[in-house]
């Protein structure tokens, strides 16, 4: 049953009120001429008054009220009983009731529409007074003037009464459907937000496509009834949609088989992904012509694209449906569609990351490995070459040849160059593998620094040391430290030949700072963090000039982060590079142990 708006309930009640009023005139009035024997001319005029409101009550009026038929049949009725009334009056003497008359006004005012018409009926209720008025013996022309005059007064009010209701029914019949809109729409929000919501808990199914993909479809085919649904995903390199394992049919998952659609293909999900529109097929030659179609043995599907943001990431087909898809049933799966390629999009993102970064730590571990036992093999006759060119350039031992003793000078060079690479990449390896092992000591600071400073070829006369009085010990890990400080100072004389270096401690709240500082060329600001990735040069390969495998810096950060510190790169003041490593100071003094520089 259809709910009337506020103006055709009011009307429907008025109509009802009048038909009960009506019936309840015309049976008094029956009645009163059989008690008055009335002649038989009358009882015939009362059962066709009764015959004509008899067709009237019966006249459905709920849906006839909603149709321009019922502005006539009420016009109609108001006539009937217009009529009735007069038939009363005409055998009466005296002053006639207007209060009938008035009725009739004041009903066709509050249930017909056409103002022309309730103007028609009351005129025609003022003629029947006014005949009723000037027909008695007795009627003078002033008492029958006045009272007609009265009356049209009264209509007059009644019309304007009833057009204000009317006006006010309207205007709230107006907010009403404004209102009932309003409150669908907010409903079509809540299904929509509600399906979403179904839509996002998917994510919980599982950790990967094959887990999430039929749950995911599954809720898209219930809500119209399909009994089977898949996804089929983009694939770019190849330029076709696949259709993805498992799918969905009445509420079972099935594996498939790999499915490949070449877009070049006419069928219902490229024709559909092309368009970047949804298409719908409802049996025909063009179901048959379709080879995916035909390979499910389905004759109506939609087929709907799924987007993030502007790209297109694949198809969701749902198929076998008990009635042909309605665009309302389009609608439906557009909007669930959109969260669902969120969905696809990140678990295939996510999978394509887990197996791209398995990999790679495949690869890393291979690497490491492989390092890690070629720089063993190569360590070994590396030291023998290293023991015997220190020999051969023993005083008692040098080659009387000049050229000779070059040469073999160089080769020392060479083989220092060559194992300090190995003893780097050993490093790099151990520090991949997480395996560097860390042996604190409470280190002198001015003795270790200034052995790690003469110990570097060339730092003597070009490097200055700056210890702060509040540093007097530094609790590090020497051969690391050792390193990490080397490779500092290294890279100052190499890049800024020339420049005055500076190497020094300071104190700052809990932690020990050590830096280096050159007054060179400097780096650029933007590469603070690149500069300690691996193999990172501070030249272009094509232009490089300078030497060096681009470890140091890699191998300085992790060293340092190794013993729980952290360096960074700061530009110093005028130009030039400022290494500085943080280390974290012990909350009380200890003894410096024995050894070397300690």
């Amino acid at each position: 049953m259809t709910r009337l708006s506020s103006y055709a309930a009011y009307r429907l009640r008025v109509v009802r009120v009048g038909l009960m009023l009506s019936w309840l005139g015309l049976i008094t009035f029956a009645g009163w001429s059989l008690w008055r024997n009335e002649p038989r001319s009358r009882m015939l005029i009362t059962a066709l008054l009764a015959a004509a409101l008899l067709i009237l009550t019966f006249i459905p009026w709920r849906r006839t009220l909603e149709t321009p038929l019922a502005d006539i049949l009420l016009t109609l009725g108001s006539a009937i009983a217009i009529i009735g009334l007069v038939i009363v009056e005409l055998p009466r003497s005296g002053t006639p009731v207007g209060v009938g008359y008035l009725l009739v006004v004041l009903f066709a005012a509050a249930t017909i529409t056409s103002d022309l018409l309730v103007i028609l009926t009351s005129a025609l209720a003022l003629a029947a007074y006014s005949y009723a008025a000037v027909t008695p013996p007795d009627a003078t022309i002033g008492g029958s003037a006045l009272l007609i005059s009265t009356f049209a007064a009264a209509c007059v009010l009644v019309f304007l009464l009833a057009g204000g209701i009317k006006s006010r029914l309207h205007e709230a019949g107006i907010e009403i459907a404004q209102f009932e809109r309003r409150e669908r729409e907010l409903a079509d929000k809540e299904r929509e937000l509600s399906r979403m919501y179904d839509i996002s808990r998917t994510i919980g199914a599982g950790s990967n496509l094959g887990e999430v993909l039929p749950e995911l479809v599954g809720r898209m085919a219930r809500v119209v009834h399909a009994e089977l649904g898949l996804v089929a995903l983009y694939v770019p390199d190849e330029e076709l949609l696949r259709v993805m394992s498992p799918i969905w049919v009445k509420g079972h998952v099935i594996p498939s088989d790999p499915v490949d659609v070449a877009l070049t293909e006419r069928t219902l999900i490229t024709g559909a992904f092309i368009s970047s529109e949804s298409a719908c097929v409802d049996g025909g030659e063009s179901a048959s012509d379709d080879r995916l179609l035909a390979d499910l043995d389905v004759r109506r599907a939609v087929a709907v694209p799924l987007r993030v943001g502007a790209r297109r990431i694949g198809i969701v087909l749902l198929a076998d449906t008990p009635t042909p898809f309605t665009p309302q049933d389009v609608a439906v799966i557009e909007s669930m569609s959109a969260p669902a390629a969120l969905v696809l999009d990140q678990l295939a993102r996510y999978e394509q990351a887990t197996t791209e970064g398995a990999k790679m730590a495949e690869l890393a571990e291979l690497k490491t490995e492989f390092v890690s036992v070629v720089s063993h093999e190569l360590r070994t006759p590396l030291t023998s070459i290293i023991g015997t060119l220190g020999t051969l350039q023993r005083p008692e031992l040098q080659h009387p040849d000049p050229t000779a003793r070059e040469l073999i000078a160089t080769a020392g060079k060479q083989t220092e160059r060559l194992r300090t690479l190995i003893e780097d990449l050993l490093v790099v390896s151990r520090l991949d593998a997480e395996a560097l092992p860390i042996r604190t000591r409470t280190l002198a600071a001015h003795n270790f620094l200034q052995e790690v400073v003469e110990a570097v070829p060339g730092a003597r006369g070009h490097v200055s040391l700056s210890i702060s009085p509040d540093v007097e010990r530094i609790d590090a890990d020497p051969d690391h430290l050792g390193r990490i400080l080397r490779n500092l100072v290294e890279n100052a004389l190499k890049y800024a030949e020339g420049s005055p270096i500076e190497v020094g401690a300071r104190r700052k709240g809990d932690e020990v700072l050590l830096f280096v500082v050159d007054h060179g060329p400097g780096i650029e600001y933007r590469k603070r963090d690149e500069i300690f990735e691996r193999f990172t040069q501070l030249q272009d390969h094509e232009t490089r000039s300078m030497g060096g495998t681009g470890l140091g810096l890699y191998i300085v950060r992790g060293l340092t982060e190794a013993m729980g510190g952290k360096v960074w790169y700061e530009p110093t003041i005028g130009g030039g590079a400022t290494f500085v490593v943080a280390l974290r100071a012990r909350a009380t003094g200890a003894e410096a142990s024995p050894g070397s520089g300690s």
